[in-house]
């Protein structure tokens, strides 16, 4: 299921100066072998998501905290089903469950290192 993601463009990079897309670092080895502790990406607020999709979102029970999953599915009711890549080092929807469409910051769409 992994794909990789592009290295950001100067139109990335660009967005993210002007402010239409948000920079976050990677932390933890929940997203193995697409992503890795230290890794910088880049996030696009506002766009589609799909199945198949990396995003970036508030975690259901930790206040503050961020995640990075893999979209596996959306159901009809706008709930995201995310699941990390490295099981073995992943809390994810198969532990707390359908993320809702507010706790969904955006879709990581390119890599700045």
């Amino acid at each position: 299921m992994s794909s990789e993601l592009p290295i950001a463009s100067w139109k990335d990079r660009l967005l993210w100066l002007i402010g239409r897309r948000i920079g976050f670092e990677v932390s933890g080895d929940s997203m193995l072998p697409a992503l890795k502790t230290g890794d910088r990406v880049l996030v696009a607020p506002r766009q589609t998501l799909v199945a198949g999709d990396i995003a970036i979102a508030n975690h259901p029970y930790k206040k503050g905290v961020r995640m990075i999953k893999r979209v596996a599915s959306i159901d009809p009711d706008a709930n995201f089903f995310l699941i990390g890549e490295n099981k073995t080092e992943s809390t994810d929807s198969q532990t707390f469950g359908a993320i809702p469409a507010k706790d969904i910051l955006g879709k990581v769409v390119a890599r700045l290192n």
